[in-house]
């Protein structure tokens, strides 16, 4: 009896190990390691910054991404903090890092991305995040993103993913060619998006939640996407 209650506890510990490792992490990119690129000012290791993501320029995956400062012109992904120089990247909207992904502005469209292959929870319902974007996806099915409270500085967004609860897949944030996206605080909610007529009362809410437990950093600069 005692080796089968062993065997049981063993075989529990192994399944829960391997379902934690199918979830998404670093969700709010706050598990960054500054690793700077040799003779390359202003770049980082992209495995170190963003880990658990993959950065993507025009879909090609890339070893090095931007530090605290912003293109110009060019398809880039940058991690922001707050000790960017004068001029440089937008400061984060919570925590101490934020994405911010800026596609091309040049004659040659290039889209800014960054993914992560996990599993979605099994209770999921919503995909909720801050910042500015237009372009979320998930396995490659384009989600339908609506604004459920707005600030000064960022957009509160919300998705309905409850069709594909339970399943693996790619998460992906992308910023086309001619726009600039920001992205933080990714969460997958087990309450459905709000109806068009509570989306009021939701963001008022979703904002109290915000300041009473959340401490935001002010000042951001909000990009225009």
């Amino acid at each position: 009896m005692k080796t089968t209650k062993i065997l049981v506890t063993i075989t529990f510990l192994i399944v829960w190990q391997n379902a934690q490792g199918q979830g998404f992490v670093n969700l709010d990119f706050e598990n960054a390691a500054v690793t700077p690129v040799s003779g390359n000012p202003g770049h980082i290791v992209a495995s170190d910054a963003i880990l658990g993501w993959t950065a993507y320029l025009g879909g090609n995956p890339q070893t090095i991404i931007g530090y605290d400062t912003v293109s110009l012109g060019g398809a880039a992904v940058f991690l922001e903090d707050a000790n960017a120089p004068s001029g440089g990247g937008p400061l984060p909207i919570q925590g101490n890092y934020s994405m911010l992904l800026q596609g091309s502005t040049a004659s040659t469209p290039t889209a800014a991305s960054i993914g992560q292959t996990g599993q979605i929870p099994v209770n999921s319902l919503s995909l909720m995040f801050w910042g500015y974007s237009s372009d979320v996806s998930f396995g490659g099915q384009t989600l339908s993103l609506v604004v459920l409270g707005s600030t000064p500085n960022y957009n509160i967004y919300g998705a309905d993913i409850s069709a594909f609860a339970g399943q693996t897949g790619q998460l992906l944030f992308t910023a086309q060619s001619g726009s600039e996206d920001i992205i933080d605080n990714i969460q997958f909610s087990p309450s459905a998006v709000p109806e068009p007529n509570s989306f009021g009362l939701f963001g008022l809410g979703g904002l109290f939640l915000a300041w009473r437990y959340r401490k935001v950093r002010k000042g951001v600069t909000r990009l225009n996407g």
